[in-house]
């Protein structure tokens, strides 16, 4: 039994700088959790992510980083999933020299807790683990995966989704019988995981915003105007904002002919670049901002129509903090547990999600009630300070425990 404050975490890729939901969680996370805990942070690092200065980082962790090479193309992808019952994203995490730098670290300190993120990275640990594991899920993957299946394009794309979903449901499962403890970021992940592994011990260990970064200030909100924002590579973002520009933005023009919406975030798509070019469109394609904070303390509303994905949404968290009013979808606003009509307005159909668009472009008073009702609550619910509070509880539970692996009766299915 050790007491120690040290702890090894495992994550996917590098956290800094923090330009997307995964990177800005485990950053925010580390900053605030060294204050208590010694924390050794081994993770993946492609070479044009090691090119930037990675000294914030270091100063508040031991960084370790291993190579790893850039996502395989959509034909490779393809036969990776083909010639393997494991799901291509644990091939691809599953690495020698990950092991081998983990092996090595384990048999040379003394930890009290291994923090992993994301299920795919358990399997480059020990088998015979003796260190109390929390396995943190930032999404339930198979989930994901189904409804990526469920509305993917071109439809070819989705038999190929729905193999990946099924062996993830299979693997994902596992890798949670393996942890001493499951990080989830809801309620509704947690009752994903019991259902799927009953049994399993589940603490909450769930995403945050900086409240003191994202904030609203008195600049006036344009009006005619929202904005979206994701990784584009990433594909449901992709298939919101098409959504969104086909199917729900004809009904708010109708009505109000110089609506624009713009478009945040990294490697946006061939064809979004192409509806950005087209001035008749009423879409603005932005990229990758320095600062995003203008944009949202100045527009009139955030739009988060998204129809698959999971986990909880940074950039909501971002655009309430800010004071912007939202209008997402029930899968946009999965995991929060906001109310609709008091912290977001929340619609399904494309009339409905027009509609409710239209409330805030016509009672500008509304979308101020709106703002600083969803700040108030993402200070109360959704800080990190909070989250982190709640991983530091995950900890105490940990450190100290005899227990490295999950209890004998956790089945796996």
């Amino acid at each position: 039994m050790t007491t120690s404050n040290a702890i090894l975490m495992l994550t996917p890729y590098l956290p800094y700088p923090p330009i997307s939901g995964g990177r800005s969680r485990t950053y925010n996370l580390v900053k605030r959790l060294s204050a208590d805990y010694r924390i050794t942070l081994v993770c993946f690092g492609r070479p044009e992510e090691k090119a930037f200065d990675l000294e914030p980082l270091r100063r508040v962790c031991e960084l370790i980083v291993v190579d790893r090479a850039s996502s395989p193309g959509t034909l490779r992808a393809a036969m990776l999933s083909l010639t393997s019952i494991r799901p291509v994203t644990m091939r691809l995490y599953r690495s020698v020299v990950m092991r081998d730098t983990l092996a090595r670290l384990l048999a040379e300190r003394d930890f009290g807790a291994i923090h992993v993120e994301s299920f795919y990275m358990l399997q480059n640990l020990p088998p015979d683990l003796k260190v109390p594991t929390l396995l943190a899920e930032p999404s339930i993957e198979y989930t994901v995966w189904w409804r990526h299946a469920a509305v993917a394009q071109p439809l070819y794309q989705r038999p190929a989704l729905a193999l990946e979903a099924a062996k993830m449901r299979v693997f994902e499962p596992q890798s949670w019988s393996q942890a001493t403890l499951v990080g989830v970021m809801s309620e509704i992940d947690a009752r994903t995981v019991k259902r799927a592994t009953p049994g399993v011990a589940v603490a909450p260990a769930p995403n945050g915003v900086d409240i003191d970064y994202f904030r609203p200030t008195d600049s006036p909100r344009a009006p005619d105007t929202a904005i979206y924002m994701g990784d584009y590579k990433y594909f449901p973002n992709t298939d919101a904002v098409l959504y969104f520009v086909r199917e729900i933005m004809p009904f708010i023009r109708e009505r109000r002919p110089n609506f624009t919406l713009t478009l945040i975030g990294k490697e946006p798509t061939a064809e979004m670049q192409a509806i950005g070019r087209d001035p008749s469109s009423g879409v603005r394609v932005a990229g990758l901002v320095d600062d995003t904070r203008p944009l949202l303390t100045g527009t009139a509303l955030f739009v988060c129509p998204l129809r698959s994905g999971g986990g909880t949404r940074f950039k909501l968290l971002e655009a309430l903090a800010c004071g912007c009013p939202v209008v997402s979808t029930a899968c946009g606003a999965a995991g929060l547990e906001a109310i609709n009509g008091e912290h977001m307005l929340i619609a399904d159909t494309p009339r409905a999600f027009a509609d409710a668009v239209l409330q805030i472009l016509d009672d500008p008073a509304l979308g101020v009630r709106l703002g600083k009702m969803g700040r108030d609550w993402v200070i109360a619910r959704h800080s990190w300070e909070r989250s982190a509070d709640q991983v530091r509880e995950a900890y105490r539970r940990l450190i100290g425990s005899d227990d490295a692996t999950l209890r004998k009766d956790v089945k796996s299915p």
